[in-house]
């Protein structure tokens, strides 16, 4: 993770229990690192007390900076160092949640994010491609997404 200006992951999982809906690692990372992430996400969620959807936790891996936002039942998280720091990201998160929110025609929960598992990979794909933000802006990502098959 020594890139600097990085998105390095950007990672989906469920309020309690933790499982993962959708992770995207933008590094080339051994799967103990990326369990180490995985770790460092969890062991900072897990001391946190999620009262509200208004509120951005921020924690620290190694060089880089993690943000993470309570959305519904589920949790979204975002790794970046460099230009994107804890405020970059938290705008970020926040625009990808109303993105999919926009995008799905419904609340961000789990059972909506696996049912429309493809929408939201692609959703996800046009606002990073190669761990680098390329937009959030709602009309280039739905014009995008008609140019990608999606078939739901």
């Amino acid at each position: 993770m020594s890139q600097l200006g990085r998105l390095h992951c950007f990672l989906i999982s469920t309020k309690g229990v933790g499982n993962v809906v959708y992770e995207r690692f933008y590094d080339r990372l051994s799967e103990y690192e990326k369990a180490d992430v995985r770790a460092a996400f969890q062991l900072a969620s897990s001391n946190v007390r999620f009262d509200g959807e208004q509120e951005d936790f921020i924690g620290v891996y190694k060089t880089a900076c993690f943000v993470f936002i309570p959305m519904n039942d589920m949790v979204f998280y975002l790794m970046g160092s460099g230009e994107y720091d804890e405020l970059a990201c938290s705008g970020i998160l926040r625009s990808i949640g109303f993105l999919l929110q926009d995008v799905l025609k419904t609340k961000c929960t789990s059972s909506a994010l696996l049912e429309k598992y493809g929408k939201m990979c692609c959703v996800i794909d046009v606002c990073s491609m190669q761990g680098i933000l390329e937009t959030t802006d709602r009309d280039i990502v739905r014009k995008a997404l008609k140019n990608k098959a999606v078939w739901e």
